[in-house]
């Protein structure tokens, strides 16, 4: 669950996640390279171990775009999302005020995306990181109730957005949390997530009960302003996006302990 502009915005996301009997400690994937905790150098030592993960996503004969089970991450091609909530109260210095409910989603792209720059804090652990993703589309069906700038939209069916040239920040500190085992796991306590999209398009069917001109007349509007609509959902898809990705770390840091992540020595 996540909340922004105060109390103006909830949303909730579920992702479909992959679920394992394990509870020893793992080791890190033999293609993710450890960094020492004393490495003066230690951000562009996990900037240079972070790329190759994202681009054994990319490679199917590499097994890895298929999810690690093991370690609870996911396939990311695509990525499937149970459901995205999102109830956004109409605020003074904003024209959206929207019921959204998306079930069913495929996230397309993700595997794309490359990771331009990391900065690590081990104690207490925060990291910030940038991606630029080329392109992502989301499918899904929809439905949706509310005002998007100065226009009431209503309608159930089927949903694409896609976002070119998208530029994501996103940072999250924790804490080291010691177990029964001995060893210390991070626990993510919160993050914060930011996006730029080069270009959105929005196409969503079946609006004002299928209402064939009025729907037309929407899609045109949100195509024309689609960087306005952009910037008033931007909170809701930005926190859409936290949530996955905090979901899909959770589940590797939960099982893999700081000391192999960050040892003393490499």
């Amino acid at each position: 669950m996540a909340l922004c502009r105060g109390a103006l915005l909830l949303v909730t996301v579920s992702v479909v996640a992959m679920t394992t009997g394990t509870q020893a400690a793992l080791p890190l994937p033999n293609f993710i390279k450890p960094c020492s905790r004393n490495d003066p150098n230690l951000s562009e030592c996990a900037l240079s171990s972070g790329r190759p993960i994202i681009d054994r996503f990319k490679d199917a004969s590499q097994g890895a775009a298929w999810g690690l089970p093991k370690y609870r991450i996911p396939k990311l091609e695509p990525l499937q999302i149970s459901e995205i909530k999102v109830n956004q109260e109409k605020g003074a210095n904003s024209g959206v005020g929207i019921d959204l409910v998306a079930k069913d989603i495929f996230a397309h792209g993700l595997s794309n995306a490359e990771m331009r720059n990391i900065s690590v804090q081990l104690n207490p652990p925060h990291f910030w990181c940038s991606f630029f993703i080329p392109r992502i589309e989301l499918e899904s069906k929809y439905t949706i109730d509310g005002k998007i700038l100065i226009l009431p939209i209503k309608g159930e069916g089927d949903a694409n957005i896609t976002l070119v040239n998208m530029d994501l920040f996103y940072d999250f500190g924790g804490e080291w949390e010691k177990r029964d085992d001995g060893k210390e796991y991070l626990k993510v306590k919160d993050y914060k997530i930011q996006f730029k999209s080069g270009r959105t398009y929005i196409k969503l069917t079946n609006l004002f009960n299928g209402d064939a001109e009025l729907g037309k007349r929407m899609n045109e509007f949100l195509d024309v302003n689609w960087k306005e609509v952009t910037e008033e959902m931007g909170p809701p898809i930005a926190d859409a996006l936290g949530e996955v990705i905090k979901t899909i770390m959770e589940g590797f840091t939960d099982q893999v302990p700081y000391e192999y992540i960050f040892p003393e020595k490499v």
